[in-house]
């Protein structure tokens, strides 16, 4: 699930990595409900690739009715805000709760990124980049920071990091069912 508020950047972040940063929406388009973009990653050291589905999911109130059921049995989050807004930061916490409030979600952990998108707009920073990285780190998820700006910026950091981590917990999976 790529999750956060709206404008800032989900769409883009998911279009530039599927596109291999040639593909950069030139005016905003509200995402209604839900958009599935499905991109082969191929794991570093192995022969293995991942056939990731990213649920780039509305941060628009007016579906988040919608979104609600869309979240049911979430594997990875990745979490997007806009560094120069702050309001977009503090909708985090209200998104990863939404998202652990799904009767499948549960009681699990939930594994992700917290990503500070829009690292193009720095000197409009609103948010210290150690209060996301502790903020991250208390809510178990790594932090990375973006831009989805031509020609983009760590783009496909975030989608590898779940792409590895899910690759690691299928083999782990295996291993278990072998033993």
């Amino acid at each position: 699930i790529s999750s956060g508020g709206r404008a800032v950047g989900k769409t883009a972040l998911t279009q530039m990595f599927q596109s291999k940063g040639k593909l950069f929406p030139k005016n905003y388009k509200l995402t209604s409900g839900m958009d599935v973009v499905v991109a082969p990653v191929p794991i570093e050291g192995t022969d293995a690739i991942v056939e990731l589905f990213v649920c780039d999911v509305s941060g628009h109130q007016i579906f988040s009715d919608m979104v609600t059921q869309l979240l049911d049995n979430v594997n990875l989050v990745i979490l997007v805000y806009d560094q120069s807004s702050r309001d977009s930061f503090e909708a985090c916490a209200e998104g990863l709760k939404l998202l652990m409030g799904v009767p499948s979600n549960k009681g699990k952990s939930m594994r992700g990124v917290l990503v500070g998108n829009k690292h193009d707009l720095l000197r409009q920073r609103a948010v210290e980049l150690d209060e996301a990285k502790r903020w991250a780190t208390s809510m178990g998820l790594v932090f990375m920071e973006t831009s989805a700006l031509p020609p983009g910026s760590a783009i496909a950091e975030p989608f590898k990091w779940c792409a590895q981590t899910f690759h690691q917990a299928y083999e782990e999976h295996l291993g278990q069912l072998v033993s």
